[in-house]
């Protein structure tokens, strides 16, 4: 048992060494986060500014999302957090990554000085949507 964990570690970590990040100095602002929300045909529903950004942030903003914000069923929520330094953001999307088990219960990317997350109860609509968005964007 100790054997298959340890193989299956090592394979996570190859992996994960594959995937890489976003370029850290990309002019990215928290305007572009909400255009990709846009561009992905969801509407900012609301957004919430927090008052307490984790550890090595500078800002972090969650943004509830939907295709229609008159239901408030099937809601994504999307948090960008902009970091001071390149290491702080790669070791805080990092974390999420671990903690995110199942791989269903949210994603994360990098983009720039930012990871955008995201989670809630959302439908794979709107997260196929906000990914192909990301993607464009070239987040990580």
């Amino acid at each position: 048992m100790k054997r298959a964990v340890a193989i299956a570690l090592i394979a996570l970590a190859v992996v994960m060494v594959g995937c890489g990040r976003a370029d850290y100095s990309a002019d990215v602002s928290f305007d572009d986060v909400t255009a990709v929300i846009a561009g992905a045909g969801l509407q900012v529903c609301s957004t919430e500014t927090s008052e307490t950004p984790p550890p090595g942030a500078v800002e972090e903003r969650a943004y509830e999302v939907d295709a229609d914000c008159a239901t408030d069923d099937g809601r994504a929520l999307v948090v960008a957090t902009a970091y001071g330094s390149a290491s702080d953001r790669d070791a805080a999307a990092q974390r999420f990554e671990v903690q995110s088990r199942p791989a269903a219960s949210g994603a994360v990317w990098t983009l720039g000085p930012f990871t955008v997350r995201v989670s809630g109860e959302r439908d794979a609509d709107a997260v196929d949507a906000l990914t192909d968005a990301l993607d464009a964007k070239d987040a990580k």
